[in-house]
């Protein structure tokens, strides 16, 4: 019986450096960089961008999150469900606030606007897109 826990312990770390390897190389690779690409205004500048989640129901979307000098827009990659694109204006931005995923991992935060609706984020560097949210002049940041 310690032989079989042993191997079942084993197997798990290599599966999980296995899995977290494939997922550092997917989400940096040409096919996801290509689906995500935004179509932003001449007068226009990406401020910060990285690999984010963005929740529609229970899925956790998967692409990227970029910050432009006029709005949050998240464009999906292809390997999802709920495919999509969301752009938010920086001035119908509300609040901020960071939120914890499963009540353990603090690594989400929420986009409250004027329109009374509130959009979860997962991204890498949540502390980076915490800086850069607190500059925004228009919102509160909790």
């Amino acid at each position: 019986i310690v032989g079989i826990v042993a191997l079942g312990v084993f197997s798990g770390a290599i599966g999980g450096l296995l899995f977290g390897f494939v997922m550092e190389k997917f989400k940096s690779s040409r096919f996801v960089n290509n689906s995500t690409k935004i179509d932003i205004d001449e007068d226009e500048q990406i401020i910060f961008q990285r690999p984010a989640n963005h929740f529609k129901g229970a899925e956790g979307v998967g692409g990227k999150l970029y910050l432009t000098n006029k709005c949050l827009i998240f464009k999906s990659h292809k390997f999802n469900i709920q495919n999509h694109e969301l752009s938010i204006p920086l001035n119908k931005i509300t609040k901020i606030d960071r939120y914890k995923i499963w009540g353990i991992v603090n690594n989400g935060f929420r986009i409250h606007t004027a329109e009374n609706t509130t959009e979860r984020f997962v991204v890498e560097k949540v502390n980076e897109w915490y800086v850069h949210l607190q500059n925004l002049p228009e919102t509160i940041v909790a």
